[in-house]
């Protein structure tokens, strides 16, 4: 947990107090960041634990605001045993300009993250769309990202989910490095449809996964 802190801030994926990370435990409870501390500065006796409902069980500062979203997570994909939120500034800065970003210029990037990155319409913390919407993002694909917001992905471990967050923002910079020479160009459909084959056969697909 600490070693992805200090990777979201080394790599100026979070600002300030910007982010949050959570670990689902044997037992169903979760160690997650506090609110108002800086992802560098943290410590290994700053982390929470907490029960699903988000009550503190373990640790003496407070939970974060934005639990709902990594429990719209956990809920709608039982599997997933991590979630990362942060806001790296390519695919973040598509999310601010309202832009979705699709994977399906590069094979590879079909291989690890399927056929598409989820998108979720921009609502006021707390708002019951906010989770409908990303819970219905989370069973399709295995990324999302937040309008005028930043980016969420999900894994079966904190290393999972911060290579998926890692390969959001190479696809968003090449995307938007791409711009000047005409953009990115999708993949034929064929070759969309075997990459996503390949997707689910390595056991990365989402249970509603669109082919």
């Amino acid at each position: 947990m600490l070693h992805a802190c200090r990777e979201l801030a080394a790599r100026s994926w979070v600002a300030n107090h910007d982010g949050n990370l959570s670990l689902r435990r044997p037992g169903r409870d979760f160690l997650v960041t506090p609110t108002a501390f800086r992802k560098a500065d943290l410590r290994a006796t700053d982390l929470l634990v907490i029960d699903a409902q988000g009550a503190v069980k373990t640790g003496r500062h407070k939970l974060f605001s934005e639990w709902q979203l990594h429990s719209a997570v956990f809920e709608a994909r039982p599997e997933m045993n991590a979630v990362i939120h942060a806001h790296p500034p390519y695919s973040t800065a598509m999310a601010c300009a309202g832009q979705r970003l699709d994977p399906c210029f590069m094979a590879e990037a079909i291989v690890s993250l399927g056929p598409e990155i989820g998108w979720v319409p921009f609502a006021e913390p707390g708002h019951e769309s906010l989770t409908t919407n990303l819970s219905s993002s989370a069973r399709r694909c295995n990324v999302a990202l937040l309008a005028q917001h930043g980016v969420i992905s999900w894994g079966t471990d904190l290393s999972m989910a911060l290579a998926r967050m890692e390969l959001v923002e190479h696809l968003a910079r090449l995307s938007s490095l791409a711009q000047p020479l005409g953009g990115v160009k999708r993949l034929p459909t064929s070759s969309i449809t075997a990459m996503s084959a390949k997707h689910a056969k390595a056991g990365l697909a989402a249970p509603e996964m669109n082919l």
